[in-house]
């Protein structure tokens, strides 16, 4: 076959796309892919914000001098005049799109590619209120583009994450939309702060998969206007192959947390090996995007369908480090394979039951940070450790629920979806992952961290092999030193207390 039989190509030839969310890792790797693979896209529109203190224009422009863009650069000269801005701001009525911005896009669009969220767990709800507002107005001003053929959210697959088997369908939101942004328009900050505990109920993980749950709900009734789709990627990390092997740019989530162990700054995880760890690639995730448009643009069904992109249940590892071939055995293996040359301290990276982990979290975190600032403060210099590690163990701490917890999750619209795909679809815009072999992909991860996170030399110097094994050492002399005292201490007491 040749590549004129993809069937996702011809979808999208002589089309435009809204692309929100193009400066994040998801929406960068979907320019690229588009631009690559997607050779008669007609146009893609971003939005785009003035931030810190640089306009919309000087923000396109640092784009695409990411590394991910290089393969663009010596293959074509023309194709960033496929990509135009327009000027606006998810957190402004209606996006802060301008009129004349506005009867572009309603008169040009015909695919809309909603990426665009806060994605921190430890944001304020009026803050992540944001992603509901952003998704309403969007859908509001998606109905009156006269071509529209899809509209795609891409959500999370822990959206619904208070229920242990998440279906493939919409659920009923724990608040319904206009409920909730009449309250953060109404309500003063610190009373909805005091609100959230209340709102959340216990059940919910943490403020971004409340939102996005309800962002969910507002695409319920989109099909009345316009075929409508809702892609819920799980644990989101590294490329495979595309832009460029290993391909990262953040830190959030997991890959702070995989850095974080690895620099030796987080020594103690709350976690349940037996819990698997739905891990899936970038460019798996934008592949299934793109494959989940096509395939709605050609359906057009009467309801918006869902697919929870987890990257085939039965391909899954545990977050386990005790069992062979999962998620921590690879990492840790590759630990003391590639260590960071910046690396702090010795760090195992164990998950714990919830008591050890607080008694370790203790010793492990608290004590040092607290020594850390003493010092610090002796000889002149801000103290920063106690904060900095009050902040990594709050975001550990709403990790831990996914960390935990084993979810199901129903993924027949998915396993659909790549069954209906022919060959030459299956190759561009592959995210199966029935053959990926984890073993190798960790390894791709681990050196995509090195190159574009930690920027270390690709081989690892002696010195940095001499420093990890000096910390292994006094990291585990420090504990004995520790639990030795602890013992002589509770014996001590024993001893006064029995023989008085």
């Amino acid at each position: 076959m040749t590549p004129d039989n993809s069937q996702i190509k011809l979808v999208f030839k002589n089309q435009t796309i809204f692309l929100t969310g193009a400066t994040g890792f998801l929406g960068k790797v979907m320019i690229a892919k588009l631009l690559r693979d997607c050779e008669d896209i007609k146009k893609i529109y971003i939005l785009l914000r003035s931030k810190k203190g640089k306009n919309s224009e000087q923000r396109f422009e640092e784009i695409f001098e990411q590394p991910c863009f290089e393969f663009l650069k010596s293959k074509t000269s023309n194709w960033k005049e496929k990509v135009s801005v327009v000027e606006g701001d998810c957190e402004q009525p209606f996006l802060g799109i301008s009129d004349d911005n506005l009867k572009i896009l309603k008169n040009e669009v015909n695919f809309i590619i909603h990426l665009a969220a806060n994605v921190r767990f430890d944001q304020s709800l009026k803050k992540a209120a944001n992603n509901v507002k952003c998704t309403a107005d969007l859908l509001e001003l998606s109905k009156d583009i006269v071509n529209l053929k899809c509209f795609v959210l891409v959500s999370t697959a822990y959206s619904n994450s208070i229920h242990s088997h998440i279906k493939e369908e919409i659920y009923d939101p724990p608040i319904q939309p206009e409920l909730l942004l009449s309250m953060v328009n109404g309500l003063d900050e610190s009373v909805l702060t005091n609100l959230t505990p209340a709102l959340l109920s216990k059940k919910w993980a943490n403020t971004y998969v409340y939102s996005k749950c309800i962002s969910e709900y507002l695409m319920k009734n989109a099909t009345k206007h316009f075929p409508a789709a809702i892609v819920r990627p799980s644990i989101v990390m590294n490329s495979v192959r595309e832009p460029e092997s290993g391909w990262i740019d953040n830190i959030y989530g997991p890959i702070g947390l995989v850095i974080g162990v690895a620099l030796g700054i987080i020594r103690t995880l709350h976690g349940d090996d037996k819990v698997s760890a739905h891990v899936v690639p970038v460019d798996y995730v934008c592949n299934c995007i793109l494959a989940a448009a096509w395939k709605t643009t050609k359906e057009r069904k009467s309801n918006t369908k869902v697919f929870n992109y987890i990257g085939f249940q039965r391909k899954q590892l545990k977050w386990g480090i005790c069992i062979l071939g999962q998620f921590g055995s690879y990492m840790n293996s590759l630990y003391w394979r590639m260590p960071p040359q910046d690396l702090i301290w010795y760090s195992d990276g164990k998950h714990h039951g919830k008591l050890y982990n607080q008694i370790h979290t203790f010793l492990l975190h608290t004590i040092p940070a607290y020594l850390i600032d003493a010092f610090l403060y002796c000889i002149g210099k801000p103290t920063i450790a106690v904060k900095a590690y009050a902040k990594i163990d709050k975001v550990l701490n709403l990790l831990s629920y996914f960390s935990t917890k084993n979810f199901d999750f129903d993924e027949h619209n998915v396993q659909d979806l790549w069954t209906e795909m022919n060959e030459d679809d299956k190759m561009f815009f592959n995210f199966s992952m029935e053959k990926l072999q984890w073993k190798n992909y960790f390894y791709t991860c681990v050196v995509g961290f090195r190159r574009y996170i930690t920027k270390d030399p690709a081989i690892v110097s002696t010195k940095t092999y001499v420093k990890l094994f000096t910390f292994m050492i006094a990291h585990y002399l420090v504990i004995a030193i520790f639990y030795y005292l602890l013992y002589k201490f509770v014996m001590f007491f024993f001893n006064f207390f029995w023989l008085n």
